[in-house]
Protein backbone atom coordinates (compact mmCIF):
# COMPACT_ATOMS: atom_id res chain seq x y z
CA UNK A 1 0.00 0.00 0.00
CA UNK A 2 1.48 3.36 -0.61
CA UNK A 3 1.16 5.42 2.34
CA UNK A 4 3.38 8.76 0.63
CA UNK A 5 0.70 11.19 0.27
CA UNK A 6 -1.02 10.05 3.68
CA UNK A 7 2.69 10.48 5.27
CA UNK A 8 3.04 14.29 4.07
CA UNK A 9 -0.56 14.96 5.16
CA UNK A 10 0.03 13.36 8.61
CA UNK A 11 3.71 15.67 8.91
CA UNK A 12 1.75 18.85 7.48
CA UNK A 13 1.27 21.30 10.27
CA UNK A 14 -0.69 19.51 12.20
CA UNK A 15 -4.84 20.39 11.44
CA UNK A 16 -3.86 23.51 9.88
CA UNK A 17 -2.14 21.64 7.43
CA UNK A 18 -5.11 19.05 7.01
CA UNK A 19 -7.64 21.52 6.81
CA UNK A 20 -6.12 22.57 3.78
CA UNK A 21 -7.32 19.43 1.93
CA UNK A 22 -10.29 19.47 -0.15
CA UNK A 23 -13.37 17.01 0.80
CA UNK A 24 -12.14 14.60 -1.47
CA UNK A 25 -8.55 14.51 -0.17
CA UNK A 26 -9.77 14.62 3.70
CA UNK A 27 -12.31 11.66 3.07
CA UNK A 28 -9.32 9.83 1.54
CA UNK A 29 -7.22 10.41 4.18
CA UNK A 30 -9.88 9.67 6.94
CA UNK A 31 -11.07 6.37 4.85
CA UNK A 32 -6.64 5.13 5.71
CA UNK A 33 -6.61 5.96 9.12
CA UNK A 34 -9.29 4.23 9.34
CA UNK A 35 -7.99 0.82 7.34
CA UNK A 36 -4.42 1.68 8.47
CA UNK A 37 -3.22 1.00 11.92
CA UNK A 38 0.30 2.13 11.46
CA UNK A 39 -1.03 5.55 10.21
CA UNK A 40 -3.39 5.75 12.54
CA UNK A 41 -0.90 5.32 15.33
CA UNK A 42 1.48 7.39 13.65
CA UNK A 43 -1.00 10.09 13.35
CA UNK A 44 -2.33 10.11 16.72
CA UNK A 45 1.20 10.11 18.21
CA UNK A 46 2.09 13.36 15.94
CA UNK A 47 -1.14 15.08 17.18
CA UNK A 48 0.01 14.44 20.71
CA UNK A 49 3.27 15.21 20.35
CA UNK A 50 2.51 18.88 18.76
CA UNK A 51 -0.15 18.94 21.82
CA UNK A 52 2.04 18.77 23.95
CA UNK A 53 4.85 20.86 22.47
CA UNK A 54 2.45 23.87 22.08
CA UNK A 55 1.08 23.36 25.95
CA UNK A 56 4.29 23.94 27.55
CA UNK A 57 6.01 26.89 28.42
CA UNK A 58 8.57 28.34 26.98
CA UNK A 59 11.92 28.36 28.69
CA UNK A 60 14.37 31.13 29.01
CA UNK A 61 17.79 31.45 28.66
CA UNK A 62 20.29 31.97 31.48
CA UNK A 63 20.71 35.76 32.59
CA UNK A 64 23.80 36.81 30.37
CA UNK A 65 23.20 34.01 27.15
CA UNK A 66 23.14 36.49 24.64
CA UNK A 67 26.97 38.66 25.94
CA UNK A 68 28.24 34.99 26.87
CA UNK A 69 27.38 34.17 23.21
CA UNK A 70 28.64 37.20 21.94
CA UNK A 71 31.60 36.36 23.80
CA UNK A 72 32.04 32.70 22.52
CA UNK A 73 31.49 34.08 18.74
CA UNK A 74 34.28 36.34 19.16
CA UNK A 75 36.64 34.45 20.24
CA UNK A 76 35.78 31.97 17.59
CA UNK A 77 36.48 34.66 15.12
CA UNK A 78 39.80 35.34 16.80
CA UNK A 79 40.99 31.85 16.67
CA UNK A 80 39.63 31.30 13.18
CA UNK A 81 41.56 34.39 12.32
CA UNK A 82 44.12 33.35 13.90
CA UNK A 83 44.12 30.27 12.15
CA UNK A 84 44.11 31.61 9.39
CA UNK A 85 46.77 33.58 9.82
CA UNK A 86 48.80 30.64 10.37
CA UNK A 87 48.20 28.50 7.36
CA UNK A 88 48.63 31.73 5.20
CA UNK A 89 52.07 31.90 6.98
CA UNK A 90 52.88 28.67 6.52
CA UNK A 91 52.13 28.53 2.79
CA UNK A 92 53.86 31.53 1.94
CA UNK A 93 57.02 30.22 3.70
CA UNK A 94 56.72 26.96 2.27
CA UNK A 95 55.93 28.26 -1.74
CA UNK A 96 59.08 30.72 -1.11
CA UNK A 97 61.55 28.37 0.07
CA UNK A 98 59.98 25.78 -3.07
CA UNK A 99 60.58 28.61 -5.02
CA UNK A 100 64.60 29.32 -3.89
CA UNK A 101 65.15 25.88 -4.21
CA UNK A 102 63.59 25.92 -7.39
CA UNK A 103 65.71 28.89 -8.62
CA UNK A 104 69.20 27.42 -6.78
CA UNK A 105 68.55 24.30 -9.06
CA UNK A 106 68.12 26.84 -12.18
CA UNK A 107 70.92 29.37 -11.56
CA UNK A 108 73.55 26.15 -9.92
CA UNK A 109 75.26 26.03 -13.61
CA UNK A 110 76.18 29.85 -13.45
CA UNK A 111 77.28 28.97 -9.57
CA UNK A 112 79.67 26.41 -10.52
CA UNK A 113 81.25 29.37 -13.22
CA UNK A 114 81.50 32.81 -11.51
CA UNK A 115 83.05 34.09 -14.33
CA UNK A 116 79.86 33.03 -16.30
CA UNK A 117 77.63 34.98 -13.93
CA UNK A 118 79.24 38.02 -14.21
CA UNK A 119 79.67 38.21 -17.61
CA UNK A 120 75.58 37.33 -18.07
CA UNK A 121 75.07 40.42 -15.91
CA UNK A 122 77.13 42.84 -17.83
CA UNK A 123 75.53 41.50 -20.79
CA UNK A 124 71.41 41.86 -19.10
CA UNK A 125 72.64 45.08 -17.95
CA UNK A 126 73.49 46.05 -21.06
CA UNK A 127 70.44 44.80 -22.70
CA UNK A 128 68.22 46.45 -19.86
CA UNK A 129 70.18 49.80 -20.88
CA UNK A 130 68.91 49.46 -24.78
CA UNK A 131 65.46 48.55 -24.03
CA UNK A 132 65.41 52.12 -21.33
CA UNK A 133 66.91 54.02 -24.18
CA UNK A 134 64.53 52.88 -26.90
CA UNK A 135 62.05 52.82 -24.61
CA UNK A 136 62.35 56.58 -23.57
CA UNK A 137 63.27 57.53 -27.46
CA UNK A 138 60.09 56.15 -28.42
CA UNK A 139 58.06 58.25 -25.45
CA UNK A 140 59.73 61.06 -26.38
CA UNK A 141 58.75 60.61 -29.90
CA UNK A 142 55.27 60.03 -29.25
CA UNK A 143 54.84 63.28 -26.86
CA UNK A 144 56.48 65.13 -29.46
CA UNK A 145 54.14 64.06 -32.45
CA UNK A 146 51.36 64.67 -29.94
CA UNK A 147 52.43 68.22 -29.19
CA UNK A 148 52.02 69.01 -33.21
CA UNK A 149 48.40 67.29 -32.86
CA UNK A 150 47.00 68.12 -29.55
CA UNK A 151 48.30 71.84 -27.86
CA UNK A 152 50.03 71.14 -25.02
CA UNK A 153 47.40 72.40 -22.62
CA UNK A 154 44.75 70.32 -23.64
CA UNK A 155 47.85 66.98 -23.21
CA UNK A 156 48.00 68.09 -19.81
CA UNK A 157 44.26 68.14 -19.28
CA UNK A 158 43.36 64.89 -21.17
CA UNK A 159 46.66 63.45 -18.90
CA UNK A 160 44.90 64.85 -15.91
CA UNK A 161 41.45 63.13 -16.83
CA UNK A 162 43.39 59.58 -17.77
CA UNK A 163 44.81 59.69 -14.02
CA UNK A 164 42.06 61.12 -11.94
CA UNK A 165 39.77 58.08 -14.37
CA UNK A 166 42.46 55.54 -13.00
CA UNK A 167 42.37 56.32 -9.50
CA UNK A 168 38.96 56.19 -9.78
CA UNK A 169 39.05 52.84 -11.00
CA UNK A 170 41.29 51.35 -8.44
CA UNK A 171 39.43 53.30 -5.59
CA UNK A 172 36.13 51.64 -7.03
CA UNK A 173 37.93 48.43 -7.33
CA UNK A 174 39.55 48.72 -3.44
CA UNK A 175 35.85 49.35 -2.56
CA UNK A 176 34.18 46.34 -4.15
CA UNK A 177 36.86 43.60 -3.66
CA UNK A 178 37.11 44.53 0.30
CA UNK A 179 34.90 42.50 1.99
CA UNK A 180 32.29 44.34 4.21
CA UNK A 181 32.05 43.41 7.88
CA UNK A 182 29.37 43.85 10.06
CA UNK A 183 30.37 46.16 13.28
CA UNK A 184 28.62 46.67 16.53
Amino acid sequence: MNHQPYLEWIFSDGEIGLDRLNQQQRYEFDQHLNSCSSCRSLFSAWHATEVYLQNQSLISPKPGFTSRWKLRLEEDRKLFHRRQTKVTLAVSIGGSLLLLVLLFLLTWPWLRSPSLLVWTWIYNIFIMYSYVGLVNEIIVRVIQSATFVIPITWLIILIGILSELGVLWIVSYRLLTNPRRITR
